[in-house]
């Protein structure tokens, strides 16, 4: 049969995936990027001291952190303002300056916890950190200068469904 005969007949179910794509995609990728490697290391951890005793825990707060996650995304994306932005609008600046601060030294903490997973999964395959780091730099440098947001969002997609 041909391609076209699939598309015709699952035509209403490539749309609704498409449409559903569209609306979960903000989600599912920050969903997806908070698995770095300090929360891997945390999942261990907590995994190997208390089991499985917590996984209900993880059964409630999925949805939820979904829930969120995607709030925050949609938010930024129709106001087109940033988290700091619409704070300092919302509650002035002393809580707009102290967020930013905040979130800009636990960015930086978040990024160095992501260098030394990468450094260490690489180790595993005999490439030096500093190859990594100059490698994973070179990287994010060029996906910040070249980059639309678009582009990538269909990239963390597809390594979301690919895992």
């Amino acid at each position: 049969m041909e391609g076209s005969w699939y598309y015709y007949k699952y035509r209403r179910f490539i749309k609704w995936l498409g449409l559903y794509l569209a609306l979960a995609g903000p989600g599912i990728i920050m969903m997806a990027a908070d698995n770095d490697a300090g929360g891997i290391t945390t999942y261990a951890a907590t995994g190997a001291k208390f089991g499985f005793n917590l996984i209900w825990l993880l059964v409630l707060l999925g949805p939820v952190a979904y829930v969120v996650q995607e709030m925050t995304v949609r938010l930024g994306a129709v106001t087109k303002r940033g988290h700091a932005e619409a704070i300092f609008d919302a509650f002035g600046s002393f809580w707009g300056w102290f967020s930013l601060i905040d979130l800009g030294i636990l960015d930086f903490l978040t990024m160095v916890t992501e260098f030394i997973g990468m450094t260490a999964a690489l180790q595993i395959f005999g490439v030096p950190p500093i190859l990594t780091i100059i490698g994973v730099s070179i990287l994010m440098i060029s996906i910040f200068v070249h980059g639309r947001y678009w582009t990538w969002e269909k990239i963390v997609l597809l390594f979301c469904v690919s895992t």
